[in-house]
């Protein structure tokens, strides 16, 4: 899962990434923007946050478990 940028800001946090890898089904959590780094939401944008990756029995497993860990990370994010 390509974790999408919300809002445009400075990056100045980023929590819960291991409460996400915990998760059953999910193999590793990346972020691929630095903290301190401006961020530029789609379509001006052309970079995501970071990755979820999870492999499972089933689609309907993995797209659980991608949507939980999407929803454990949480970006902090200053408005220029």
């Amino acid at each position: 899962m390509m974790i999408p940028i919300p809002t445009a800001g400075v990056l100045r946090r980023v929590s819960g990434i291991e409460s996400a890898r915990a998760l059953a089904d999910v193999d590793d959590v990346t972020i691929s923007i630095p903290i301190g780094d401006t961020l530029v939401p789609v379509p001006e944008g052309n970079r995501y946050l970071g990755f979820v990756f999870a492999s499972g029995d089933t689609p309907e497993s993995v797209e659980a478990a991608l949507r939980e860990a999407h929803s454990r990370i949480e970006f902090t994010i200053e408005p220029v």
